[in-house]
């Protein structure tokens, strides 16, 4: 639980706001995709929940790299709930 609330705070920390991924280099992209699966680690049956476990699991099994529009949904699909997700790390 902590690595997901130490994730959540790194991204709350590098980005303000949902950043555009399109104009990030591929590291940037990497740390984001990075971040965002560890949170994705967080076991509770909430919809959020799942939809996160669900990420992570598509991040953990790529065989190659997602699209950019692909990776914009997830980091948009983080930003948009990091307050609900903030909630559920802090338990």
């Amino acid at each position: 639980m902590q690595r997901s609330k130490d994730a959540l705070s790194a991204l709350k920390q590098k980005y303000a706001v949902v950043p555009d991924v399109r104009s990030l280099s591929d590291e940037q992209k990497a740390w984001l995709q990075m971040k965002i699966q560890t949170l994705c680690g967080v076991a509770q049956e909430k919809n959020i929940v799942l939809a996160l476990q669900k990420i992570g699991n598509r991040l953990a099994h790529a065989t190659e790299d997602l699209s950019d529009s692909e990776l914009q949904k997830i980091v948009s699909f983080v930003f948009e709930n990091m307050g609900e997700i903030e909630k559920i790390v802090s338990v």
